[in-house]
């Protein structure tokens, strides 16, 4: 037999949270039974933690690690304001080094764009490159005069990367949101791949399922969780006695501590954080509705978990959540009175219910890890051909 096509998967901190891991990790399950994988990255990853959280089942020799030497965590510790941007330059240049000592058949980025030397694939989350950043994700040194512009061009220079390098690749986008992005900043298309989203969620019938609202995400400021609260608190008032499930990873302490005294002043909202896959899957298909408030989010794994849970989920009218729920206008909501008014509907209407639901049916295989690794496995045929 011939030997197998090997890949070079980059990746800067495959950890147990957060989208862009779930697809680096669903990657590698998707491409190491027919290919030899090797991932470049910052960090050695804790695999069964991995696994436990995004439903793969990767085993250590599934895949090599090529691990960054030691300089290149005494340069991430030396930088005050250090970024993901410096850390995906960092395996930017760690990829193309590796590349140039065992020369791979394909170099994949998993963390957006990458400039790897010569064509390869980037699955890009949201484009590095592009200006203005979303201002969730802008920081206080980003607004000094110079600061952004001169942290930008620092990265870049350490991943020894142009823009005409960046744009050779294959770009696979995450939403159709996303590729809307890419063709603005880089003027090329893209192919929309959308995230893996696990399944495994037990099937609890609809009348067994709990009148409340389910929600999963990171306890921060840009997942806007506060204005969930007051999203289903005015439900309540119109005389719906719904409940909230806030299930997240404790990723800032302050945000978690405001968000546990709001849980103190309202019975009905609770919160339970960093609990395994399985008990997540049971919580989530316990509940009949879902929500998720975030603006302008590039895909947006969890309203497609509590979808692929068999919940109706409401999404906030912007970036990759409004394809997951098929842009049903029933489904969107702009602001905490148009929320409200949007679930009184559906929870006072069976029959609306109902419709919502046969939709949103109809929606939920996009979404799978089967669709994605499939999917992936001819992209990676294809360019290798």
């Amino acid at each position: 037999m011939p030997p197998k096509k090997r890949i070079l998967i980059a990746h800067s901190n495959l950890t147990a949270s957060g989208g862009s891991n779930s697809v680096a990790a669903w990657a590698i399950q998707a491409l190491c039974r027919e290919y030899d994988v090797t991932l470049a990255t910052l960090t050695v990853p804790d695999v069964a933690a991995v696994n436990r959280t995004f439903g793969t089942s990767l085993r250590a020799e599934d895949f090599q690690v090529f691990p960054a030497p030691p300089r290149y965590g005494t340069l991430r510790r030396a930088m005050r304001t250090q970024g993901a941007l410096l850390d995906i330059c960092l395996t930017m240049r760690l990829a193309q080094n590796v590349d140039r000592e065992q020369h791979f058949d394909l170099l994949f980025s998993t963390e957006n764009e990458a400039d790897f030397g010569r064509r390869g694939i980037s699955y890009v989350h949201f484009p590095w490159v592009y200006l203005p950043r979303p201002e969730v994700e802008m920081r206080w040194f980003h607004r000094i005069p110079g600061v952004l512009n001169g942290y930008r061009v620092f990265c870049q220079r350490i991943a020894r990367s142009s823009n005409e390098g960046l744009r050779r690749n294959l770009m696979l986008a995450n939403s159709k949101f996303v590729a809307r992005h890419i063709q603005a900043v880089h003027g090329i298309g893209s192919t929309v791949l959308y995230p893996p989203v696990a399944g495994g969620f037990p099937d609890v019938p609809w009348e067994r399922r709990k009148q409340g609202f389910v929600a999963i995400g990171r306890f921060t400021a840009c997942k806007r969780w506060d204005m969930a609260v007051s999203i289903i608190e005015e439900v309540r008032r119109r005389g719906h006695d719904v409940t909230l499930t806030l299930i997240g990873s404790r990723d800032d302490a302050a945000w978690y501590d405001r968000l546990a005294a709001m849980a103190g002043e309202h019975p009905w909202f609770r919160m339970k954080s960093d609990i395994s896959r399985a008990e997540l899957a049971e919580e989530v298909a316990s509940h009949r509705y879902g929500i998720h408030t975030m603006e302008c989010e590039h895909f947006g794994l969890a309203p497609a978990e509590i979808q692929r849970a068999g919940g109706i989920v409401f999404v906030h009218r912007s970036g990759g959540p409004m394809e997951i729920v098929g842009e049903d206008p029933r489904l969107m909501f702009e602001n905490v009175s148009d929320a409200a008014d949007k679930i009184a509907r559906v929870l006072e209407s069976p029959d609306e219910c109902a419709d919502v639901q046969r939709q949103l049916t109809a929606q939920r295989g996009k979404f799978s890890e089967e669709v994605f690794c499939s999917s992936l496995r001819d992209i990676a045929e294809r360019f290798m051909a």
